[in-house]
């Protein structure tokens, strides 16, 4: 019911988000990596520099965009009165309903089923994330599957019979860990894939030192007695060769068989009737399959994803230790190879271009500055605390409290029969805010990054809840508290609209008291409401100008120009008639100072851009 209803809400309010700074140039991405899928798919060549390296998006996955491309394309014409952008937040929020039915999920392992449905409606009210589940394609799809990946690989550890592993092993008959054997045969087959760049590469290597070798030396007579010493061809040729005839794909199949008929083979010796090397246990593998295109698809939007299979693989190796074992490496093959094959830029050189983009995304640059308490600094400069006090001011005032008192049992009560399941929490909570912290990794536009880590607080949260709940007999008084702690989001959301991503509690006076000491409209989606005026009161096809970043919702004749300074157009040779310019580094007041404002942007008191009639 809660999911009907917020997409019945977003039928009605989705067209009125203004477009983001990035939306442009990542739907685009989404267009081309859509043509990169059906080349590829029709065996057509595909154009490096539009399909595979993409400005630097290449070291995103494009999964998400480029499917989302093709459904905004055949909705668009159905939706009258939607422009594309609309209809990709509207698309942006429906997918972000799938985070509402994995959190549920997840939450009921460790609460009641009906607080599980609290903190997933507390979840889903926050205005910061209400508000960027519309406009965010980029951290609200991974924070979706990253919470997807976690909640089907919990459930795929709960499917795993603790004597997998034993019952074989037991066997005087059977190799110790049959299927453990199997499960690394089949690891290896997909690493042939996964890593063919490295395996071509130290080929390569190997063959090359062997050519190059002494003709009376070790690696010269084997080299000759493989290939003969009269005739030799170029040393590429023999690289072709080995690569092309995929050897350590045949050792596997030679392994696998064997092994296999092996097992056969002593079962048919067996009184007993023939088995299967794994048990025929379809709900395992289905949630393996399941948990591990999860992972992949999330590793195909951000390489932070493998984050999640490693609290999966702890988990699971805690509570069912080595039965685990080959339900994780089959889990772990399929989400790689998912990645791959989701991830054009990882087509031709898997395991090269994986590593350039980790390195890519560890060292982002981001040149500019951020408000914070007043100041604006480098993400380089940023104090420690930068993303914990952004949580504790950017969600509604009861879900921090709440979190805090969760956060506090679980810290006070480490011995209880949950421990495993409370670690795993902490650790999605702890280890990627830690890490930014301890590498003092670059963060901008406040924490919108890290939206990931906030599904294990909204659990604390719920525990925090349950524990006030109980010291309240009357049912009135249960309803007022959870009513009361939903309230404010809720207001959140009608008081802000269609910007509710620029929350900020009370704790720092609400978004009116974050003005002027920290970031608001960073993504400069006011411009949306900016049009409006510009709209009405522009002359037919009017030259248009934009602070930092174009906007949807303007008038089909106009002509919008982005610009950074008023440097940038003393060589157009254009008269403008407008300027809409954002409030975000006091920008308002640097650029056309003696141009008069007509137009000021504000949410519930906060100024976020102005309009300014220039003179022609």
């Amino acid at each position: 019911m809660l999911i009907v209803l917020n997409v019945l809400l977003a039928l009605l309010i989705g067209n009125q988000y203004g477009q983001t700074w990035d939306e442009p140039s990542f739907y685009l991405y989404g267009e081309r990596s859509y043509e990169a899928f059906t080349l590829g798919l029709a065996g057509k060549p595909l154009i490096p520099e539009r399909h595979i390296f993409f400005l630097d998006l290449r070291y995103y996955g494009p999964v998400y965009v480029a499917i989302g491309w093709k459904i905004v394309e055949l909705l668009t014409p159905v939706l009258k009165g939607w422009g594309n952008m609309d209809v990709w937040h509207l698309l942006n929020f429906t997918f972000f309903q799938a985070s509402l039915i994995a959190l549920y999920l997840l939450a009921k392992r460790f609460v009641k089923p009906w607080t599980a449905f609290f903190i997933t409606l507390l979840f889903g009210t926050q205005p910061l994330i209400f508000g960027h589940a519309f406009i965010n394609p980029k951290d609200i799809p991974f924070m979706t599957l990253f919470l997807a990946s976690v909640t089907t690989g919990i459930a795929m550890t709960d499917a795993i019979k603790k004597d997998n592993v034993s019952a074989h092993a037991s066997s005087p008959k059977s190799p110790p860990s049959f299927p453990l054997v199997i499960a690394i045969l089949l690891g290896l087959f997909a690493f042939t894939y996964i890593g063919k760049d490295l395996i071509h590469a130290v080929v390569e290597s190997a063959i090359t030192s062997m050519y190059n070798a002494p003709a009376n030396s070790p690696a010269g007579k084997v080299f000759s007695l493989l290939v003969g010493n009269e005739n030799r061809l170029p040393v590429e040729n023999y690289v072709h060769k080995a690569s092309a005839a995929h050897l350590e794909r045949l050792v596997l199949y030679f392994l696998f068989f064997s092994i296999m008929g092996r097992e056969l083979y002593l079962n048919h010796a067996r009184p007993s009737r023939l088995t299967l090397p794994f048990e025929p246990n379809l709900r395992l593998w289905g949630l393996v399959l399941t948990a591990g295109v999860m992972l992949g698809l999330a590793t195909s939007i951000r390489l932070l994803a493998p984050f999640a299979g490693l609290l999966i693989a702890g988990y699971a190796i805690e509570v069912k230790g080595r039965d685990s074992l080959p339900p994780l490496i089959v889990y772990a093959s399929i989400a790689g190879i998912v990645s791959m094959l989701t991830w054009p830029f990882l087509w031709d050189s898997p395991s090269f271009h994986f590593a350039e983009a980790l390195q890519v995304m560890r060292d982002f640059p981001f040149n500019a500055e951020l408000r914070f308490m007043g100041d604006n600094i480098a993400p380089s400069n940023l104090p420690w605390y930068f993303i914990p006090f952004l949580l504790s001011v950017q969600l509604t005032e009861p879900a921090v409290l709440l979190a805090w008192i969760g956060l506090i049992a679980v810290l006070t009560t480490y011995r209880n029969s949950n421990l495993i399941g409370n670690s795993l929490l902490l650790a999605w909570l702890i280890v990627p805010v830690g890490l930014q912290i301890l590498l003092k990794s670059n963060v901008y536009d406040n924490f919108r990054q890290f939206l990931f880590v906030l599904p294990p607080v909204f659990v604390l949260g719920g525990m925090g809840l349950e524990l006030l709940i109980t010291r309240l007999s009357s049912p009135a008084a249960r309803f007022l508290l959870t009513g009361a702690c939903v309230a404010p989001g809720l207001i959140g959301i009608v008081l802000l609209h269609p910007v509710q991503y620029i929350y900020y509690n009370s704790f720092v006076g609400g978004v009116r008291g974050a003005e002027g000491d920290f970031e608001l409209d960073y993504w400069l989606t006011s411009y949306r409401e900016a049009a409006s005026y510009i709209n009405e009161n522009a002359p037919l096809n009017a030259n248009i100008l934009a602070w930092g970043s174009g906007f949807n919702g303007a008038r089909e004749d106009l002509d919008i120009y982005s610009f950074g300074s008023e440097d940038d157009l003393r060589e157009s040779g254009l008269a403008f008639e407008y300027a809409v310019i954002s409030t975000r580094f006091s920008s308002h007041l640097g650029s056309f100072k003696d141009a008069p404002v007509v137009y000021e942007v504000r949410i519930n008191g906060a100024l976020l851009a102005v309009v300014k009639k220039l003179a022609k």
